[in-house]
C-alpha cells in the first residue's frame, strides 16, 4: 500500500483511495476531489500491523462505495493527532472513524467540532466512552470472547493446567479478556490460576513479572497474556529459565509473530482480533446512519482463535 507525506498536514495523512497520495483536500493531480463523499479515519498510530489493517478495511468498504478516505497517522501525539483532523473536518467529511492518542481528554475538541458541522464520529477498536451524543457508536472486539476461547483452548490441550495470568488494568478492553478467561475456567474445576500480575502489555512489564512466576510458582505450566506482545515476552522468559516446552502459552491478537510461534509449536495458541472485519463493520454503521437508518451505540466484533491447524492464515 502506497504512503507518501501530505505537503498540507503537520501530520502525516494517507489518501489511500487507489494508493494515492496528495495534499488534504486535493486530487492526486492538485485538484479538488470530485465524486463520492470524503470520509476520514483519525488513528492513533499507523506504525501497527493492527492499525495498518484496520485502515485497509475501511478503505476498501469505503470505495466499495464510489467515495474517498483520508486517513490520519496521530503519530502517537496528541496535538498532532487534533490539528490534523480539525483541519479534515473543515472539509465536511461524511462521516470520521476515530481511534484516539492517548484519552478521552485528547479528542474532546474533535468530538465537540465534529458535533458542530454535523459529522458523525465512530470509535473503532478503543477502551475509551464518550457521550452519546457525541458519538454515533463504538465498533470493538469481543474482548469477553477472546479470554473465553483461550481458556477453552486451554482446557482442550490441559484440563489440570495451573495458570498465571498476565493481566493489564488500565485497559478495560485487557480487562474483559481476563473476565472472560477466568469466568471460562469456572467450568473446569482441575484448572486454577496460581498467580495474576499486571504485565503493562509491554515487554518490559513482563520480563520481571515472569521471572517471579517462575520462581515462586513451579507447578505452573500455562500462562494466559492479554496480548501477544506479552506472550512472546513470556516465551522468552520461559526459555531464559530452561523450562522450553514445559509452559502452555496463550495470547490475545492473532499477530503474525505470535502465528509464526504457534506454527512451530512453540505457542499454544492466540484469540485473534479481526482488524479487517473491524473496518468494515465500522463503515457500514457509518453508511446504515448516511440512509437514516438506527445505529446501536456499541457494536461487538468477532475474534478467532488460532492454533497450529490454522496458523498459515494469519502469517501471510
Amino acid at each position: 500500500m502506497g504512503r507518501m507525506k501530505f505537503a498540507a498536514m503537520a501530520a502525516i495523512v494517507f489518501a489511500l483511495s487507489a494508493g494515492s497520495a496528495c495534499a488534504l483536500g486535493e486530487a492526486a493531480d492538485g485538484s479538488k476531489p470530485t465524486g463520492g463523499r470524503l470520509f476520514v479515519a483519525s488513528f492513533m498510530t499507523m506504525h501497527d500491523p493492527f492499525f495498518v489493517d484496520l485502515s485497509e478495511g475501511i478503505r476498501i468498504a469505503v470505495e466499495a462505495h464510489g467515495d474517498k478516505l483520508l486517513l490520519i497517522d496521530g503519530k502517537h501525539e496528541r496535538d498532532i493527532q487534533e490539528k490534523s483532523t480539525l483541519e479534515a473536518l473543515n472539509l465536511h467529511p461524511a462521516a470520521l472513524f476515530l481511534i484516539p492518542a492517548t484519552d478521552l481528554g485528547s479528542i474532546d475538541k474533535i468530538l465537540a467540532a465534529a458535533k458542530e458541522k454535523h459529522v458523525p464520529v465512530v470509535l473503532a477498536d478503543t477502551d475509551l466512552d464518550a457521550p452519546d451524543s457525541l458519538v454515533l457508536t463504538k465498533v470493538v472486539t469481543d474482548n469477553a470472547m477472546a479470554g473465553k476461547l483461550a481458556a477453552q483452548e486451554l482446557a482442550r490441550a490441559n484440563p489440570k493446567a495451573k495458570i498465571g495470568v498476565l493481566s493489564f488494568s488500565l485497559s478495560r478492553g485487557c480487562v474483559d479478556r481476563v473476565k472472560g478467561f477466568s469466568l471460562e475456567l469456572d467450568k473446569y474445576p482441575e484448572m486454577k490460576i496460581v498467580a495474576m500480575q499486571d504485565g503493562h502489555a509491554n515487554r518490559d512489564g513482563v520480563r520481571g513479572v515472569i521471572k517471579d512466576f517462575l520462581a515462586s510458582h513451579p507447578e505452573m505450566d500455562a500462562i494466559f497474556a492479554i496480548n501477544d506482545v506479552s506472550a512472546i515476552e513470556a516465551l522468552a522468559g520461559i526459555d531464559s529459565a530452561g523450562r522450553s516446552g514445559k509452559i502452555a502459552v496463550l495470547g490475545v491478537a492473532g499477530s503474525r509473530e505470535g502465528a509464526q510461534l504457534i506454527k512451530a509449536g512453540r505457542m499454544l495458541a492466540s484469540s485473534a482480533q479481526m482488524p479487517k472485519e473491524i473496518g468494515r463493520i465500522a463503515v457500514s454503521k457509518a453508511y446504515d446512519n448516511l440512509a437514516g437508518k438506527q445505529v446501536e451505540k456499541e457494536v461487538l466484533t468477532p475474534v478467532k482463535l488460532v492454533t497450529k491447524a490454522n496458523a498459515n492464515d494469519f502469517i501471510q
